[in-house]
């Protein structure tokens, strides 16, 4: 099952090899970047998803650390109101793992499928700078733009950039990918890097439609008080300030020092 899954990969970049001989280009690099383009396709529903997701539960970790603090007694609770603020502010928690899932698999395939590829024209086997697309990169430019590629896109999807454990995965991961890119065949880089430059043009998208949302709605999401800040006598005296307020336009919004009070004692002298 599992070879037969390899196998299709390798079918799938002969296929599109042959597309790019009918097309006067004849390359196994770009034939590549043609099958990331579909796979990319496929997975734009399941992408797009994740990428709101990750956003959204972003944004709302001040909001989740307030409900943790507050009710840190009863964890039952706890996780109830947690998962009310995910429904009610359209936010999956799970959202952004089955895209990953689903990644893994094809990144794994496709290294295997490349790892002993048999080329059926050796002379189109290079890709710009890379000599042979089955081998590493000599010149380690792919490792490069792999790992410049990931921090780009991760750092799109972040919201708050003083979150240690934000911090650690923007840095961790670029590197991690830059090593893959220096010793694997570098069709796998290839695959990755286009994969990362469509994910950052969607994660601009997907950054614009949240923020145009805000401003169509008039509101984002909402922090309590508690979080930013503020002191618990000044919620006090500014609640008391908005209830005197109130009394007083239900009373015909007077008070003494309101224009008819001024009027009538100009009338008594």
């Amino acid at each position: 099952m599992w070879q037969a899954f390899v196998q299709w990969f390798a079918d799938a970049i002969h296929y599109l090899y042959g597309i790019t001989e009918l097309m006067g280009v004849p390359n196994y690099g770009l034939a590549i970047i043609f099958m990331t383009i579909i796979i990319k396709l496929i997975m734009f529903p399941l992408t797009q998803k994740q990428m709101r997701s990750m956003r959204g539960m972003q944004e709302l970790q001040p909001k989740m650390k307030y409900i943790q603090e507050k009710y840190k007694d009863d964890p039952q609770l706890m996780q109830t109101k947690i998962m009310g603020m995910y429904k009610e502010h359209g936010v999956n928690p799970f959202g952004g793992c089955l895209p990953l899932i689903v990644q893994m698999p094809i990144f794994i395939a496709l290294f295997q499928s490349l790892y002993r590829f048999e080329f059926r024209d050796m002379a189109h086997a290079g890709f710009l700078w890379v000599p042979n697309i089955g081998n590493p990169d000599p010149y380690y430019l792919l490792a490069v733009l792999a790992a410049g590629t990931t921090y780009l896109q991760q750092r799109l999807a972040m919201v708050d950039t003083k979150d240690p454990t934000q911090r650690i995965m923007l840095y961790m991961m670029p590197v991690f990918m830059a090593w893959i890119a220096a010793t694997f065949p570098a069709g796998l880089p290839l695959y990755w890097v286009t994969f990362n430059f469509l994910g950052i043009l969607q994660q601009l998208y997907v950054n614009w439609g949240l923020k145009k949302e805000k401003m169509d709605t008039g509101k984002g999401i909402e922090v309590p008080v508690e979080v930013i800040g503020t002191e618990p006598d000044q919620d006090i005296e500014k609640a008391s300030k908005k209830e005197d307020d109130v009394a007083l336009r239900d009373k015909g919004g007077k008070n003494d020092g309101s224009p008819d009070n001024r009027k009538k004692r100009k009338k008594r002298r």
